[in-house]
């Protein structure tokens, strides 16, 4: 490791996130404001009824450590055996919000949909 890629990896984290308190299988994304734990910006929520949740946190730490432009991300090639995909969705007139949908792909079939992100893209204009 180079020490850029050090500095990268140990730099404070911008993006955080926890688990949403009111749906089990969400997570809320927020952006942390000079150390403290600023707004919510996003959630993902786990829309395959079948997904173990320790497994969803897993994604969920690897989205957010590729938010904050990490690098070394954990490998969970063997433990879902599938392949993840995505889509954007295009969001219209609202250019704040980013969608997107994962899938997931197994050996056989077709891919079924696993989760479902927003999370705001722009800064909010202030009145």
């Amino acid at each position: 490791m180079q020490t850029q890629e050090f500095n990268i990896e140990s730099k404070a984290p911008v993006y955080s996130y926890q688990r949403c308190p009111v749906n089990e299988r969400s997570f809320l994304l927020y952006k942390n404001a000079q150390n403290q734990q600023g707004g919510v910006v996003g959630d993902y929520t786990v829309l395959d009824s079948d997904e173990d949740l320790s497994l969803s946190e897993k994604k969920v730490m690897n989205l957010i450590s590729a938010l904050n432009g990490r690098k070394n991300l954990l490998q969970l090639g063997e433990e879902t055996k599938s392949r993840m995909l995505y889509h954007v969705v295009d969001s219209g007139e609202n250019k704040e919000q980013a969608k997107v949908i994962f899938y997931h792909l197994g050996k056989k079939g077709v891919s079924k949909e696993n989760a479902f992100l927003r999370i705001e893209t722009l800064k909010k204009k202030e009145a």
